[in-house]
């Protein structure tokens, strides 16, 4: 009896049969707001008022013998009636107490309901905006279930998530990711990742995780964000067949334009070294040849413009390279084409390299066909070649040859300025595809032209195992 008057937070009293108060310890008086003196002797409706009805059934079960432990009563206690929630046990009086009658003992347990409402009302405050941030969240402690909201309820074919309560999450998980998500959950890792999940119907649903340590019903738990993505994946899906039936068209473009062109290509130089060819044909027989390579360059052209377009850039397949002989050979190529003119090589430096030899090749010959096209027949054509430690520059300079300004900024843009294209680029195309070569190759391309030094364009190609220049 000693123990329960001077219980730790408990204030104590004495209620006689007829619900007077015999006796109460300091902290109950404290509680009340009164001295135990002016509170003794007195009916429990007088120095209680607002308790008095709430405690008397627990009162009168303590009379009849019935021991009441730790129930919740709440009422105005107190000199200015504050609303209070209290934790109250009765008993009958021990034999041998001060006085007969009931044994009560109240704990204030205002604040600890006021803390547990308040972390309630957080818990679903942060409920509510992960359901609206995410298709739907869970709360687990070691793998088990502790709370699913009614929309991962609905993503997994369950409309009543107590269904899946206790049971342990990699249950709901496609057998493959089971072991990677039971790591994931034993290391705590917080960063996104992915999975399947299993729906009631056996279907597997693409999932994006992201786990939290978390509070639930006051204890440090685990919670789990969950996005459906199979709309995205199917996009990704869509995309990837996409992107393999486009490259299986190019590439049987590529070849189904390739073998009657080579063909052609073929009788007409068969023709032209025929030692009986008619000489009225011999000039349709070359305009044949001409017309041939120029459809050639244009089915080139459209290609390209169409990887590049749909790819993001043009494909390259390196491999060691010499500039430096590449660009003797496509100066050769054009001399035999326009033998009156004057072209010229200055090369000088390190001109090797890991590039796509062919697209360089493509490269420099559009730049000298541009320039053959555009100045007047007296002018010289210059191809230079600059080797550096850390790449090489490649200049194609007419002295002759004018830009307008308002043309520059868009030079090397698709079907722009097909006035000034040359011959064999009715397309328009032949500078945006240098410029694509140009960027495949980490590199980047630039154009000059004025009236004092004609009009020269600059391309730099950065060497592979060097380093990194931008574009």
């Amino acid at each position: 009896m000693s123990a329960l008057l001077n219980a730790p937070g408990w204030g104590v009293a004495l209620v006689d049969g007829d619900s007077r108060l015999v006796w109460m310890n300091d902290l109950l008086a404290s509680l009340g707001g009164r001295p135990a003196q002016l509170c003794v002797g007195r009916f429990l409706s007088e120095v209680w008022p607002g308790l008095a009805p709430p405690l008397s059934p627990l009162l009168a079960r303590a009379q009849s013998g019935e021991r009441v432990a730790e129930e919740m009563v709440s009422g105005r206690f107190g000199e200015v009636g504050t609303l209070r929630h209290l934790t109250v046990s009765a008993m009958p009086a021990a034999p041998g107490a001060p006085a007969s009658g009931v044994l009560l003992l109240l704990r204030d347990s205002s604040a600890r309901l006021r803390e547990e409402a308040a972390l309630r009302a957080s818990e679903e405050h942060m409920r509510s905006i992960v359901e609206i941030s995410c298709d739907g969240y869970f709360f687990h402690d070691r793998g088990q279930f502790l709370e699913i909201s009614p929309g991962l309820g609905r993503l997994l074919g369950y409309y009543e998530t107590a269904e899946l309560i206790g049971r342990n999450i990699l249950e709901c998980v496609a057998p493959e990711f089971r072991a990677p998500a039971r790591d994931v959950m034993d290391r705590g890792v917080e960063a996104p990742y992915e999975l399947a999940v299993l729906h009631r119907d056996g279907r597997r649903i693409p999932v994006e995780v992201m786990g939290r340590p978390a509070t639930f019903q006051g204890r440090s738990v685990r919670m789990g964000a969950v996005w459906d993505v199979s709309i995205r994946k199917a996009a990704e899906e869509r995309l990837m067949r996409m992107e393999h039936f486009r490259d299986q068209f190019l590439d049987a473009a590529g070849d189904g334009f390739k073998a009657p062109l080579q063909s052609l290509q073929c009788d007409v130089l068969a023709l032209q070294h025929a030692p009986s060819m008619p000489e009225g044909l011999t000039d349709q027989v070359g305009r044949v040849g001409a017309g041939v390579r120029r459809v050639e360059r244009l089915i080139r052209q459209l290609l390209d413009f169409t990887r590049a377009r749909l790819s993001n850039g043009l494909p390259v397949h390196t491999s060691s390279v010499d500039l430096g002989q590449l660009a003797e050979r496509v100066l050769a190529d054009r001399q035999r084409a326009h033998p009156g003119r004057d072209l010229r090589l200055v090369a000088s430096g390190d001109l090797k390299g890991t590039w796509d030899g062919e697209r360089l090749s493509q490269l420099m010959d559009s730049l000298v066909g541009n320039a053959l096209h555009h100045g007047p027949a007296s002018s010289s054509v210059v191809l230079q070649l600059t080797g550096r430690f850390d790449g090489v520059t490649v200049q194609v300079h007419d002295p002759d040859c004018r830009v307008p300004p308002e043309y520059q900024g868009t030079l090397f843009e698709p079907f722009k300025h097909r006035a000034l294209c040359s011959a064999d680029d009715g397309l328009g195309l032949s500078l945006f595809i240098v410029r694509q070569i140009a960027l495949a190759h980490g590199g980047r391309i630039s154009v000059e032209s004025g009236a004092a030094d004609g009009t020269r364009f600059i391309v730099w190609l950065p060497r592979e195992d060097g380093p990194s220049s931008g574009v």
